[in-house]
């Protein structure tokens, strides 16, 4: 009691500890911290320009495709791996004849 007596007739002032200035400086930051969120909330209509995309917007695909839609697809892409094997067995064919191979075997 006397203590702060003196303190207050000579105009002295506590020496803060080093975790009392710690604590204010986190508040202090917090503060900050919690002020900014809340105007960028309230100015977010006001201040935020929309972001644009340079891609081109895709097209909305259909959840549900009928069944006879989907089996055309199917048989399309059928077609065109049959068409790819073919062309397959063809070079093959044709690269064994360039290198002389019939049946497995080499002319010597």
């Amino acid at each position: 009691m006397i203590k702060q007596i003196l303190y207050k007739w000579f105009g002295l002032s506590d020496e803060p500890c080093e975790t009392c200035e710690l604590l204010r400086e986190l508040l202090a930051k917090s503060d900050a911290e919690r002020r900014d969120l809340v105007t960028r909330l309230l100015d977010k209509d006001k201040s935020e320009p929309l972001v644009s995309s340079l891609e081109a917007p895709q097209a909305i695909k259909p959840q549900f495709i009928p069944w006879h839609v989907r089996q055309q697809m199917l048989e399309q892409e059928d077609r065109k791996q049959a068409q790819l094997l073919r062309d397959k067995a063809k070079e093959i064919a044709d690269l064994e004849k360039e290198l002389g191979v019939t049946d497995g075997t080499r002319a010597i």
